[in-house]
């Protein structure tokens, strides 16, 4: 019942942000932050769960990112008080607003849309908390940069991903100390390879391709490079296209906590046609339209076309 307040007081707020007044506004967050925590209040209580839909709850995130995300903070004893995101749009669909205003911890928010910062910047939240959000285009060579400068290379609790593009890539390269890692897979490259886009600086997802379903990478690839990276992957998003690793360090914190360590594949149809409208194409089909496309093979170490994969998906990796 509580979720679906959430869910009701979202579908009044959101479609008309730019047009009610601030004190409206912030009014309507209240209730809606106010509801998220009495379900996280609810869910601490759950000392083991099956999976992470077992706690996934969605206030400001897309999917049910603010529940895991909140579970793993309570669970995993976090103390340290900056995180980063990166690809956040205006900052009002994320996964770390939850996080920031429950915490009350540091954040820098990065996005490449100069629009998307300036409204960020306009926001009461902005002047409230602890945060510095910039313009910027992130890559493998800048994205190590960017955080030293900013003092958020060390000690964070949180770092979250989405850019829709070259993720991989700048997983790989950044260096830095943090407790919990969430990062985009795309899920139609299946959960059998080590597969990601290749490097592009300047990588687009809507002008590589138009369906818009050609970036990122797989889960097996992110598994791959953090492991290497000694953090542990916890499972995913029951959505299908948000992954979770904790530091190796706190792993004994949530070891025995957690049932099943799944990934779930994506059920989201968001296929574009020609015209760039929505094809509603069902994700076990909709590899068939970027098949042609070339992914990079990270065990092989060469370009492969996704029609030459051969099998891509595991027997029940599209089963409910």
């Amino acid at each position: 019942m509580k979720f679906l307040l959430i869910k009701f007081l979202k579908f009044i707020l959101f479609p008309f942000k730019g047009i009610i007044s601030s004190i409206s506004h912030e009014f309507i967050e209240k209730k809606i932050f106010n509801s998220g925590l009495i379900i996280a209040r609810q869910n601490i209580k759950k000392k083991k769960i099956k999976n992470f839909s077992d706690v996934e709850f969605s206030v400001f995130s897309q999917w049910g990112d603010d529940g895991i995300i909140d579970w793993l903070s309570h669970n995993l004893k976090l103390k340290r008080d900056k995180f980063v995101e990166i690809g956040v749009e205006d900052y009002w669909e994320s996964n770390t607003r939850f996080f920031l205003k429950k915490n009350n911890f540091k954040g820098l928010l990065l996005d490449g849309s100069h629009t998307h910062i300036k409204k960020i910047k306009s926001q009461n939240l902005y002047w409230k908390y602890d945060l510095i959000a910039k313009n910027l285009f992130v890559t493998k060579e800048n994205i190590n940069q960017v955080l030293k400068e900013n003092n958020f290379d060390k000690k964070l609790s949180l770092f979250s991903l989405d850019i829709d593009g070259n993720d991989f890539w700048i997983l790989n390269k950044i260096n830095i100390d943090v407790d919990i890692i969430v990062c985009e897979y795309n899920g139609l490259f299946g959960d059998l390879h080590e597969i990601t886009i290749p490097y592009k600086k300047d990588f687009s997802r809507t002008n590589e391709h138009y369906s818009n379903l050609f970036y990122g990478c797989s889960i097996r690839s992110l598994i791959s490079l953090f492991k290497k990276k000694k953090f542990i992957f916890l499972g995913t998003n029951s959505a299908g296209n948000n992954a979770y690793f904790v530091n190796k360090k706190k792993y004994n914190l949530v070891k025995n906590r957690i049932k099943e360590i799944k990934i779930f594949a994506p059920k989201f149809r968001e296929a574009r046609d020609k015209q760039y409208q929505k094809s509603f194409v069902s994700s076990g089909l909709a590899i068939n339209i970027i098949k042609n496309k070339f992914v990079y093979d990270l065990k092989k170490k060469k370009l492969i076309k996704i029609k030459n994969l051969k099998k891509i998906y595991s027997k029940n990796f599209f089963k409910i």
